[in-house]
């Protein structure tokens, strides 16, 4: 069969190239055309749009950006005409993916979209968007599949891809050599987003002005290297997991990681902190109590969340006491609500599943 996969940034191109190895092993001679990234590039796609032409974040973005916009919706719509493929995967990037599914569903193509747009946190409107150019919805959060179930979308469970990731990491045990890493070691997670960066950094260096008796590290990206240097910090790059498993503590700017870091079963401390107009919007708009992953799933606060004015020294100190303390109560509460997550998210397989049941829906829909 011929595959179309739209991945719209980083993330997305990583899942879909986990996808791409699986729907290969189903359909050895598939031919997959796709938007994405130099991973799903070396799984086995045809990458015609690199994500990073799609980098375009916010409602300012967009407004700079809209005859840009314009011509890749126009330039996906000839693209799909021209290689029919018999399927259309999205992944994630909800606010680009979904507008391009509707271009494909009202030229009559068979949609599917692995990794949910979040709209349990805000903008439900999305989810008659998605009902409407959605063949198939398959979701990474156990608790999506009755939100989208209950308005008659065709829903799957599949697991979380970052457990696969998990389960699959083999740790470097050169590791704490070859980076000089010290006990005791504390993982310092600043984002992935430059706004997060220059948000974390300085409070990271304070803290390891407060802590002199401990080690800290941060978990960087190469790409953001210049804004790392300005600042007096030990920073591992692009080795977020051995840094990890070699921690007796994260502080981890809200997002993936605090999910990645409770699979880990890393105590941790949840930090973040944006300009105060767009957190008073989002305080608006956003109607979850709780902006970890861990909590969210979990439905209560198993994880110190430090948001806003809180995300100071004086406030993570507390906490860092209490976790690094390997017999405090707040630091076993913890764990056994990760075992709890652990559970609730189920095993790993995440890819094998989504591959195996989008093949079979679009061999039927092929059918029809």
């Amino acid at each position: 069969m011929k595959y179309f996969i739209l991945a719209g940034e980083k993330s997305g191109d990583l899942h879909g190239s986990k996808l791409i190895k699986e729907l290969l092993l189903l359909d050895p001679t598939a031919s997959i055309q796709a938007w994405g990234g130099d991973d799903m590039q070396d799984a086995g796609a045809e990458v015609l749009i690199h994500h990073k032409e799609l980098a375009i974040m916010g409602l300012l973005g967009v407004l700079q950006n809209i005859q840009r916009l314009k011509g890749l919706f126009q330039k996906f719509k000839y693209q799909i005409q021209a290689f029919q493929p018999d399927t259309i995967i999205f992944i994630d990037y909800g606010g680009f993916n979904l507008k391009a599914a509707r271009i494909a569903k009202l030229q009559g193509f068979h949609t599917q979209f692995y990794i949910a747009p979040k709209v349990w946190a805000w903008n439900k409107g999305r989810v008659d968007v998605i009902k409407k150019w959605i063949d198939q919805l398959y979701v990474i959060f156990p608790f999506e599949k009755t939100l989208f179930e209950e308005h008659g979308i065709s829903t799957h469970y599949v697991g979380n891809p970052l457990k696969d990731s998990i389960d699959g990491f083999q740790p470097n045990p050169q590791f704490v050599e070859h980076n000089s890493i010290q006990q005791p070691c504390i993982s310092l997670l600043a984002g992935s987003r430059k706004q997060e960066i220059y948000a974390a950094l300085p409070v990271f260096q304070d803290l390891k002005l407060q802590f002199p008796n401990l080690h800290f590290y941060v978990a960087g990206l190469k790409e953001w290297k210049s804004i790392y240097e300005a600042y007096d910090l030990d920073i591992i790059y692009d080795d977020t997991y051995n840094l990890l498993q070699v921690s007796q503590v994260a502080i981890v700017t809200s997002g993936t990681a605090t999910l990645e870091t409770a699979l880990f079963k890393i105590p941790q401390i949840v930090v973040y902190k944006t300009d105060w107009l767009f957190y008073s919007l989002a305080k608006l708009l956003i109607k979850i109590k709780f902006i970890s992953l861990v909590n969210i799933i979990l439905g209560k606060e198993a994880v110190p969340e430090m948001i806003q004015s809180k995300f100071s020294v004086s406030y993570i100190s507390i906490k860092l006491k209490q976790l690094m303390d390997t017999n405090s109560s707040s630091r076993q509460i913890q764990l056994k609500a990760y075992d709890e997550l652990s559970h609730i998210i189920g095993p790993a397989g995440a890819s094998k599943k989504t591959a195996k049941m989008m093949y079979n829906y679009a061999l039927a829909f092929q059918a029809k």
